[in-house]
């Protein structure tokens, strides 16, 4: 493995993480979780959907940190799939709304994470 291109896949995804729970919950998801005059079941759907994503983060980070220390190959492989997968429906939600999917955050940050791990699986 390509341990420059797993150690940049490695802190894109732990400042992704970092940038989630700290600036994005307050910019993002307190806007909406706050306004009570939206159905309360929309309201604790997108609140466990913020969490569950906060956690598929964590153990992402730790994922390609395990990668980066043990050269565990699959592991790496499984979780650049999957922020490649992820770009992909951030892509699809992008195109849905009418946005760029180039400025649409999640798109560039998972493509960016699922390029440096398939780099580092791959080279």
């Amino acid at each position: 493995m390509q341990l420059i291109s797993l150690g940049l896949a490695t802190a894109i995804t732990c400042l992704a993480l970092i940038t989630h729970v700290t600036i994005g919950t307050a910019q993002n998801a307190a806007p909406i979780l706050d306004d009570k005059s939206l159905p309360e079941a929309p309201r604790h759907t997108l609140t466990f959907s913020w969490k569950a994503n906060s956690i598929l983060m964590l153990f992402m980070s730790i994922g390609f940190g395990m990668g980066f220390v043990q050269e565990i190959g699959p592991l790496v492989l499984y979780n650049a799939l999957l922020a490649g997968g992820l770009a992909i429906a951030a892509s699809f939600v992008a195109i849905q709304s009418g946005l760029n999917p180039l400025k649409f955050p999640p798109m560039p940050l998972f493509t960016c994470i699922a390029f440096f791990g398939l780099c580092s699986y791959f080279l």
